[in-house]
């Protein structure tokens, strides 16, 4: 792969972790993107670009292991029982389905978390 390929998927896989997490972001980070200097056109204040930055590269984990696992689950459907356990190592398949689940789990709890420290509550509708 070369070094433009690299990127845009690099860029492809931010931008699907940041619409994820859109609707409770305080900052508009999707639409204020510089696709050419590759930086965001906001300042994000110190107290909250750790956090985001870990909520989005998370979520580029999770978007990097979904078509992982994806083509799994096709290759066990297309493949009888026996062929796909013959010929896969079914131990490495299943260790990659977990790792997507834990990385959606935590990529989801991040969200939440920052969702109930960064919005206002109280317009709940509830």
């Amino acid at each position: 792969m070369n070094e433009e390929d690299r990127i845009a998927n690099v860029d492809r896989y931010m931008k699907r972790a940041i619409a994820g997490f859109r609707k409770v972001c305080k900052y508009d980070l999707s639409s204020t993107i510089n696709d050419e200097t590759r930086e965001f056109g906001i300042d994000v204040s110190d107290e909250d670009v750790d956090e985001i930055v870990d909520i989005i590269s998370e979520g580029m984990v999770f978007q990097w292991l979904k078509p992982r696992v994806y083509k799994q689950d096709l290759l066990a459907n297309v493949l009888n029982t026996k062929d796909f356990s013959m010929y896969s190592p079914s131990e490495l398949l299943n260790r990659i389905k977990e790792l997507y689940k834990e990385t959606e789990k935590r990529y989801t709890q991040m969200i939440r978390e920052y969702s109930y420290n960064h919005n206002d509550l109280t317009e709940l509708h509830i």
